[in-house]
């Protein structure tokens, strides 16, 4: 499980770069309009591996928990 959970956690991190990539080359190619899509999804992807990351944390300090009293 806990390789499921890096694994979203770097999907969202790797979206976030290319959405990051993408806002850039449409404001030095197109209009900045086209950008804000980008962007927006740019800080979604950044929300959701701020959500990824911190229930991966909290599911390692459990089962380390688990692993102590066994």
């Amino acid at each position: 499980m806990n390789k499921t959970f890096r694994i979203l956690e770097l999907s969202w991190l790797f979206i976030g770069c290319i959405a990051i990539l993408l806002c850039a080359f449409s404001i030095i190619s197109q209009d900045t309009r086209g950008a804000i899509y980008f962007l927006v999804l740019t800080f979604a992807s950044g929300l959701m591996y701020a959500v990824r990351r911190r229930q991966r944390i909290k599911f390692d300090k459990t089962q380390q928990e688990k692993a102590q009293k066994k």
